[in-house]
């Protein structure tokens, strides 16, 4: 045996499998426990043994990262130990190029096989005369029996990177336990650039590789590797005796006689005379060792123990099975054996060349099968179906962003039903602002709307795979707010509004309801669209808010006790009349017996009102006075004469009559007065000297003309209805005559 393979070897005792040359004693690489042990945060055997914090295939103490899924364990645990024969495989634990504690977890792979102890069959075994470095096209599988040193049960696979990017040291871990562990066994782990399958039904091999059945290793004049091909990693072992690893890749007989003994040479490692040439002669696989003998290539483990029945091996979670107990939940001594490789120490770790892509897939299926002896070109016995194993990791997500609102400032985008845990890298465009981000940038907090673009590649210093764009719209599309304000007996009824005008189309839709904050005197405050209150002056103000975006509006609508005293003078009824050269001013007051004085005043309609006399009630206080008044102007204005009643009381409140108007010159009417100022009910009375044609117009407190109507009288007494909105709102109506301002009052509409 040449000094310069890849040697484990087992020393008859109380010691574990012991490494000479290139591999270590077992031990902890890239976190993860080389052990003969499948449990994390466990150092079974090895340099470092007891609690270590480590990964592993499994966490059965529920801390540390395990390696494999565990999905559907129970199940596979009750169909084992009722004695079911099932094979099954499952995926690693975390997606595809998960960055867990800072390493960059590639993939990882297990599987259970059929057996075929007792009565039971495994149903992939190989049926025909079959050996490492044929075409695998050729090989046939089926239904048969294999001997319990052959006879594969658990298999496991795992790459990994000492760190996050695809330029850290890459590592690759292997497991393999069989049925029996008592005689010599023989294993290969093989792993295919291109697809490799099994079809069960047909028992037939499906090899992609086109180089007989592979897929060739291929380097330059200087020793660089210039394509990847099949790697073969070959496992002899015998309990008490030397367990040998043998690794080798699969080049043509040009490549290997060129650069092995001749002129040229592999950059990072040597070939040695180890090459087994298929039945062609034209391909085969050659064994890879270090070019100088000291390269520690990695570790490797058997869980042996001196005593055999003392060994405690955790297995897996649904247990596993052996030759001395069928179904168990642990190994039994020298079943279990696992190795860790350090590929980029061997030499053929794409990152090492300037002529490999590292970011691209170094395999895509793996392949476990058993050898009948050490001979490396031995029949092989059981295998595994293959399993997938480092494809091409594919850049699929899903976005999914906010829309911003006016009570959404803030909102997020998330990358979605990913399966390879990518390296992403964003760009915001068209006023896209990004806040920060989580540890994989695989969420955003943004607060613009605007254009973001997402670039995935699988880790960081690899190309960009996939590029997506996601628009963030904004909803600030604002309510309409309205705030107006009525007598209902002594309070004020404030209305809100405006819901319909609210309920317009946007690209968000239309409107998911309002909700109202009014504010006002005497920290007044209510929630509700129409609230009553006190008779409180001073200014009130309202905000709408649109439930669908918390978008808001404002109004405001200021109250005082001038704007409703002409709602308290419904039991005052002003009219007047030209008598000759004056104007002869009456007046009924149901409630005289409270009324004081009558201060009686007049305006043009463009000018302030101003005092032109007062009437004195001589009943004030009694209850026995008629309640009719009279006063006479004696120098009317020549054309309109606006006239109001300034009322005090006995108890000093002061309060307005409704505003009549006489035209004392050539106009078409001789007097306009409003009859009545009920809400519902308010009655203009106009007296028209010739038939004639004026114009009606509604104003609310605040100017805004609301409705303007074309108003007809015919010669004498007239009345017109003043328009009822159902808000119980004050408001003005003005009469226009050929024009010209006749008559304006406030009225309740």
């Amino acid at each position: 045996m040449k000094t310069n393979q890849l040697i484990l070897v087992l020393v008859a005792g109380v010691f574990p499998l012991r490494v000479f040359a290139q591999l270590n004693n077992g031990g902890l690489y890239a976190n993860f426990g080389v052990d003969a042990d499948t449990r994390t945060n466990w150092m079974k055997d090895g340099i470092v043994t007891g609690a270590v914090a480590s990964d592993d295939w499994f966490a059965p103490s529920a801390t540390g990262y395990n390696v494999i899924d565990t999905t559907n364990s129970a199940s596979w645990l009750a169909l084992l130990k009722s004695g079911a024969n099932p094979a099954f495989s499952q995926r690693m634990s975390q997606l595809l190029y998960a960055k867990i504690n800072g390493k960059l977890w590639l993939d990882a792979a297990y599987g259970r096989d059929f057996s075929s102890a007792a009565s039971l069959k495994d149903s992939t075994v190989f049926s025909i005369s079959a050996k490492n470095g044929d075409d695998p096209n050729v090989w046939l599988g089926g239904v048969s029996s294999t001997p319990s040193k052959n006879d594969l049960v658990d298999v496991y696979a795992h790459m990994r990177r000492d760190g996050k990017t695809v330029y850290d040291s890459l590592w690759f871990f292997t497991g393999i336990a069989a049925f029996g562990s008592s005689a010599n066994s023989y294993y290969d782990v093989e792993l295919y650039k291109n697809s490799f399958g099994f079809n069960s039904t047909s028992g037939t091999f499906t090899s992609a590789g086109t180089n007989a059945g592979h897929t060739e290793w291929l380097f330059d004049a200087a020793g660089n590797i210039t394509q990847t091909g099949d790697m073969i990693v070959a496992v002899s072992f015998a309990p008490g005796s030397v367990p040998v690893i043998d690794v080798r890749i699969w080049v043509s007989q040009s490549t290997y006689s060129n650069y092995y003994g001749g002129a040229l040479t592999p950059k990072y490692f040597d070939f040695n005379s180890n090459y087994s040439l298929n039945t062609l002669g034209t391909y085969g696989y050659a064994s890879v060792v270090s070019k100088t003998g000291s390269t520690a290539f990695g570790g490797g483990l058997s869980n042996y123990s001196a005593t055999a029945a003392n060994d405690s091996t955790y297995a897996t979670p649904w247990g596993t099975s052996n030759s001395s107990s069928g179904w168990s939940a642990n190994y039994i001594s020298a079943q279990f054996i696992e190795v860790g490789l350090n590929l980029t120490r061997i030499g053929v770790d794409p990152a090492l060349y300037s002529t490999l892509n590292p970011c691209v897939s170094l395999f895509s299926n793996i392949f476990f099968a058993s050898r009948s002896s050490s001979s490396f070109t031995s029949n092989l016995q059981d295998f595994v179906t293959p399993l997938t194993f480092l494809r091409p990791p594919v850049m699929d997500f899903t976005m999914k962003g906010d829309t911003l609102r006016c009570n959404h400032i803030r909102g997020t985008i998330k990358l979605t039903n990913v399966t390879t845990a990518a390296y992403y890298s964003w760009t915001a465009i068209g006023g896209g602002s990004i806040l920060n981000s989580n540890s994989d940038s695989s969420q955003l907090m943004i607060n613009k709307p605007g254009s973001y673009i997402v670039s995935a590649s699988p880790a960081v210093g690899c190309p960009a795979a996939a590029i997506d764009t996601i628009v963030i719209p904004i909803d600030t599309t604002r309510p309409v707010a309205s705030a107006k304000v009525g007598l209902v007996g002594n309070e004020l009824q404030l209305y809100g509004g405006d819901t319909a005008k609210s309920d317009y189309i946007t690209p968000f839709g239309g409107s998911k309801g309002l909700t109202w904050s009014w504010s006002g005197p005497n920290s007044f405050t209510s929630t509700i669209q129409n609230p009553l209150t006190d008779t409180t002056w001073g200014t009130y103000n309202l905000t709408v808010t649109e439930k669908r975006n918390g978008c808001t509006a404002t109004a405001q609508v200021p109250v005082n006790a001038a704007m409703f005293t002409a709602l308290a003078t419904r039991y005052i009824q002003l009219n007047g009349a030209v008598d000759g050269s004056y104007v002869d001013v009456r007046w009924n007051d149901a409630n005289s017996n409270s009324d004081l004085t009558y201060v009686v005043e007049r305006s043009d309609a463009t000018s302030d009102f101003t005092t032109i006399g007062t009437v004195v009630n001589p009943y004030a206080g009694r209850g026995d006075g008629s309640g009719v008044f009279a006063f006479a102007d004696e120098h009317p204005l020549a054309a309109n004469n606006l006239y109001r009643l300034k009322v005090t009381t006995v108890d000093g409140s002061i309060f307005y009559s409704p505003i009549i108007t006489i035209n004392a010159g050539v106009t078409p009417t001789s007097s306009i007065y409003l009859t009545r100022n009920i809400p519902g009910s308010s009655t203009l009375a106009v007296n028209a000297v010739a038939d004639c044609t004026g114009e009606l117009v509604l104003y609310s407190v605040s100017g805004q003309a609301i409705e303007k109507r074309v108003v007809s009288f015919n010669k004498g007494a007239n009345a017109i209805d003043i328009p009822h909105s159902g808000l119980r709102s004050l408001g003005v109506a003005a009469l226009y005559l050929n024009g010209q301002l006749a008559w304006c009052g406030k009225v309740v509409f």
